[in-house]
């Protein structure tokens, strides 16, 4: 066994631990050269690496981002208002929710990528961001809930919530200890956070194998998928790990393939990949939706940006306050449909608070402290190009 020690961390961390067991016998030359890809030395030249055809600005991504969030709104708009659930409302709320997956872990390795961190940094960098980028709004959600004792249930929309299960929401670990849910929506937030403790390891691990071993890690999550739904819910993390890494493969797809396919066929290729999950039942639904998620991101890549401009604009603006929608709406919904007035009064109040209040949280609670997060990881865990900005600005020493 070696022990950690202050000389091995300033000869390269990781790195220079790893040449220790390498030379003494421990680890083959195909795992060292495996783990100097992932774990390079400072100061160690690098070789270059692809960079993704997507950018942060990406329409087709906005365009995925808004469908998912449209999708999950208007299926539950259909049932809060009609009363019951059709078939096909459910496809299209689980479909956006898968949609939402794909699309997260593909924008995630794409800011990872931007980020040109390495080592802790790019770790402690990335878990910072998601923090303020996530728990800010849901804890502010989740408390409103919490004061005012509603509950996400039409049959029952008053619930005095006991302070276990406030905590446990306010932490996004109901999964884990099997409690209800306070907001409508929530139950997909524990598993996307759970799976933002992988992502950084995925992305090192995906920039230095080949596709096909992707193709291989997405293969071998089907059977721990498997053995997850036939054990325990409290790891359903597992049964949507498949649905992560297709939007793993999407980026790594995004850093060879040329994007050769028009832009105006982009809807059509996106919408050609829904039914691998319109045809799955409630009863047997998982296998649909791994597929569906593989379909879509082996599909992203290929296409162009999208040229028509209104439609642009209208995605960029719903993927903008997506996160807000996904959170308000079915609350915004309930309490439409509950208000004593006309259906014209509620129905036009309906409308005015699902625009309002996803835009209001955006402005006042989400956007400012995404930048707060940036701000504090970017103190914290610096890029080499801020690092050398601040060297610039030091003064130099009298001689």
């Amino acid at each position: 066994m070696y022990g950690y020690s202050a000389s091995a961390d300033r000869r390269g961390g990781v790195t220079s631990l790893v040449e220790r067991q390498y030379t003494n016998g421990n680890l083959d030359r195909g795992w060292m050269q495996l783990l100097r890809k992932l774990f390079p030395a400072p100061g160690e030249d690098a070789k270059p690496v692809a960079l993704s055809s997507f950018r942060s600005d990406s329409s087709n991504l906005d365009m995925v981002r808004a469908v998912a969030v449209l999708s999950v709104f208007f299926a539950h708009l259909h049932d809060i208002t009609v009363g019951h659930q059709l078939l096909l409302g459910w496809h299209f709320a689980q479909m956006g929710v898968l949609i939402f997956f794909v699309h997260t872990s593909m924008v995630l390795m794409l800011s990872l990528e931007r980020t040109k961190l390495e080592g802790k940094a790019l770790f402690g960098a990335f878990y910072v961001r998601r923090f303020f980028r996530l728990y800010p709004l849901s804890m502010f959600c989740v408390t409103v809930a919490m004061v005012l004792s509603r509950a996400p249930d039409l049959a029952h929309p008053v619930r005095h919530w006991k302070w276990t299960e406030y905590l446990f929401n306010l932490t996004l670990t109901t999964n884990l200890t099997y409690t209800d849910i306070m907001v409508g929506g929530l139950w997909t937030l524990p598993i996307e956070v759970q799976m933002y403790l992988t992502l950084p390891f995925l992305f090192l691990f995906g920039r230095v194998v080949p596709r096909g071993v992707l193709f291989l890690l997405w293969a071998a999550a089907i059977p721990v998928a498997l053995v997850q739904l036939h054990t325990t819910d409290r790891l359903n993390v597992l049964a949507y790990a498949p649905c992560f890494i297709s939007g793993v493969i999407a980026w790594k797809l995004s850093l060879t393939v040329p994007r050769r396919l028009p832009g105006w066929l982009w809807p059509a290729g996106f919408v050609a990949t829904w039914p691998f999950f319109f045809l799955a039942t409630h009863e047997n639904d998982m296998y649909y939706r791994w597929a569906f998620c593989f379909a879509l991101g082996l599909t992203i890549p290929w296409f162009q940006e999208i040229p028509f401009r209104p439609v642009k604009a209208v995605a960029h603006v719903v993927a903008k306050y997506s996160y807000g929608i996904y959170l308000s709406h079915i609350a915004v919904m309930m309490w439409s449909v509950t208000l004593p007035a006309s259906t014209p009064v509620r129905w036009a109040l309906f409308v005015v608070l699902a625009v309002i209040s996803p835009v209001a949280m955006y402005h006042l609670i989400e956007h400012p402290l995404i930048v707060v997060g940036q701000k504090v990881a970017g103190r914290m865990f610096p890029t080499p190009a801020a690092r050398q900005r601040s060297l610039k600005k030091e003064p130099a020493i009298a001689g």
